[in-house]
Order: structure tokens, then C-alpha cells, then sequence
């Protein structure tokens, strides 16, 4: 079981005024509010979990990940070498519209085309729906290093139907820190595919009321809970699915840091009741792979495998993968880290992420 512990502060604002009409407010407001904070949680976690892939994706400019963010070097005075500025349209959901700007800076540890060791900078998004208009602004600060993520900022969703504001908040002197789910204590799933520690302050203005709450995630408390004054909730991927969702051919963009790009086509089958079969051999060839995939710690739409003793003699990587099946099945994101095993390059690597799509 993934579990965060919330402790609720709740400020109720009743409606008034002379000579106007207002909401009622609900018998149980507290309780109203509260569920849909936990609502609102669910669709704000992974906005936090999956800007990793978005970033990557956009820091390779001109491959079809990074879509219509140009990225050019940043020559302000007082830039550091290797420092970045990018802006453009973005098509965050995969529906062929460009719904979201995204603009930023960037720092990289070392050239991105030759060399991963990290980066740093910050990312401002904002999100407008055809006709709806403007839905979400946020703008989040990150460090990234091969071992961990820090991200920090605010963003503010905007329901255009009721007006409701949810407003996600990460102290910028405590950032969230996530890593991709290992299963070691340090990283136990605790959100999807995912491991985070820190806290996280999520605020719902509504008619009925205002809801202040604090989310905080531990790494390695996957599977156990404390007893709290006020309310807790579990969140899974896939709690009514199974790893048999996976199954189908597929075709995936990736992008890496050090800079490349490229696509392929696979299938995966289910394999038991926890794991999946990947097979990436292309029909008449014999230079593909045969792989397998696990479930993570109980979310049936989350996987987590390997990739072994990949590459040519003398240049071959290891690469441990997350994969998250996204609503409705027709796609997953990637987050993977590989390691080269041997020659003049061992023990250095990079990262990865990647958006596949069900053919």
C-alpha cells in the first residue's frame, strides 16, 4: 500500500452578502472539501512525477520529443558556461494540440552533448483548453543529478467549470526529492513508479470553502502508515487493473542526456500475475532483445526491469527502466538511468526518458 499522511487544517469561508445569491454550503463542508483535495492530489502527482520526462525531452532540440521548445544558448551577462534558455509550444497530453507554453533556463554540469553529471535551472508552464482558456500556470525550480531529483515552486490549476483553485506548493528551502522506485529503503514506491521524500502543501479554494493541506512523503515508508488526527488516503496506478493492461505492440520516442534520440517499435505480453514479456526484435531481423518487466510494489500499472549487457562489445551498458501506464492505456512514459559496464567509458552513463504510444 502507498500511503501519504495529510494533516488538515480547514478554514470554512461561508458565502454572505446583501441583496446576492450564493452556494449553499454542504452540510458536511469539511468533508466535501476534503475529497476533493484528495481528488486533486491524484491528478496533481503526476505533473510532478512526469516533468522529468517532459524536461528531457524538450533539452533535445530538434528531435521530435522536444515538439516546438527551441532551446539557445544563454549569452546574458554573468552566464555560466553551459547555460541554456528554452521557449516554445508543447503538446503536454498527447493530443496533437499545443495546449501549454513552456519557458525556462537551464545549467547543465558539463556540455550535454558529450556528458551527463547533472543540471539545474527553472521551468515556468502554463496551459490553455480551446475555448475553456487559461487552466494552469507553474513555475517549479530543479536540480537533477544522476541519483535524484529536487524540484521546488508552486502550481495553480483553475477548474474553468466551477472556478475551484487547487494550488500545489514546494518550499523552495525544502525541495521534494524523487528518485524512480528501486525497492531499496532508501526508494520504496510511493507514488505509481516513483519514490518521494519531503513535503508537498496543496490548497483548494472553493465556494463552499477553503482547504489547506500538508502532504508529506517518506522514501522508504512503502506499505506502512501512522495513525493521524485528521485523514489519510491511498493512491495507486491501476488498482482495478492488471499487468495484462500492457499487453500490445507498441512504438517508443525516447531522448537521452548526453544528448541522442531515437524510436523503435516492441510488444509486450503478461507474463504471470506481477511481470511482462518485452520483445523489441524487429520482424526479420535478429538483432532485437528479449527482456521482462515487473510490477511495482503492487501497482498493476507501473513496471520496473532492466536492460543487460546492451551495446557493442566494448562499449556495453546496463539500463534499469520505470515505465507508468497512462489513463486509458493507449500510452506509457519512460524514466531510465544506463551505466556503461565496460571499456574507456565504465561507470559513466546518462539518462533517459521516453513516450510510447499503442499502435
Amino acid at each position: 500500500m502507498n500511503r501519504w499522511l495529510i494533516r488538515i487544517p480547514v478554514v470554512l469561508l461561508t458565502a454572505c452578502g446583501g441583496g446576492g445569491s450564493s452556494d449553499p454550503v454542504p452540510a458536511n463542508p469539511g468533508a466535501t472539501l476534503e475529497t476533493k483535495l484528495k481528488a486533486d492530489m491524484a491528478r496533481s502527482l503526476p505533473l510532478v512525477v512526469n516533468f522529468e520526462s517532459s524536461l528531457i525531452g524538450v533539452l533535445n532540440p530538434g528531435t521530435p520529443l522536444a515538439q516546438g521548445v527551441a532551446m539557445i544558448p544563454d549569452t546574458s551577462p554573468g552566464a555560466v558556461p553551459h547555460s541554456f534558455i528554452f521557449s516554445g509550444p508543447y503538446d503536454g497530453n498527447g493530443d496533437n494540440i499545443n495546449e501549454s507554453t513552456l519557458s525556462g533556463r537551464v545549467t547543465f554540469n558539463g556540455d550535454p552533448a558529450f556528458e551527463w553529471s547533472g543540471m539545474n535551472g527553472q521551468a515556468i508552464l502554463d496551459v490553455d483548453i480551446p475555448v475553456l482558456g487559461h487552466v494552469y500556470h507553474g513555475d517549479l525550480a530543479f536540480t537533477i543529478t544522476p541519483s535524484e531529483r529536487r524540484l521546488s515552486g508552486s502550481g495553480t490549476f483553475t477548474d474553468p467549470l466551477s472556478g475551484n483553485k487547487t494550488t500545489m506548493t514546494i518550499a523552495d528551502t525544502a525541495p521534494l526529492i524523487v528518485k524512480p522506485a528501486t525497492g531499496l529503503a532508501s526508494a520504496m514506491a510511493n507514488a505509481c513508479a516513483y519514490s518521494l521524500d519531503g513535503q508537498m502543501q496543496l490548497r483548494l479554494e472553493a465556494p463552499s470553502g477553503t482547504l489547506v493541506s500538508t502532504w508529506n512523503f517518506a522514501s522508504g515508508s512503502s506499505g506502512q502508515s501512522s495513525a493521524v488526527a485528521d485523514s489519510s488516503v491511498d493512491l495507486k496506478c491501476g488498482a482495478s487493473g492488471s499487468n495484462a493492461d500492457w499487453a500490445g505492440s507498441y512504438e517508443m520516442s525516447w531522448a537521452c542526456l548526453p544528448q541522442e534520440s531515437e524510436s523503435f517499435r516492441f510488444t509486450m505480453t503478461a507474463s504471470g500475475a506481477d511481470a511482462v514479456n518485452i520483445d523489441d526484435d524487429p520482424p526479420g531481423t535478429a538483432d532485437g532483445s528479449l527482456y521482462q518487466a515487473s510490477v511495482v510494489n503492487g501497482n498493476p500499472h507501473s513496471l520496473r526491469g532492466a536492460y543487460n549487457l546492451s551495446g557493442p562489445p566494448g562499449n556495453r551498458f546496463s539500463e534499469d527502466f520505470n515505465w507508468s501506464l497512462r489513463k486509458g492505456g493507449t500510452s506509457f512514459t519512460q524514466v531510465s538511468r544506463y551505466t556503461y559496464i565496460e571499456g574507456a567509458n565504465q561507470g559513466k552513463g546518462g539518462i533517459c526518458i521516453g513516450t510510447a504510444k499503442r499502435l
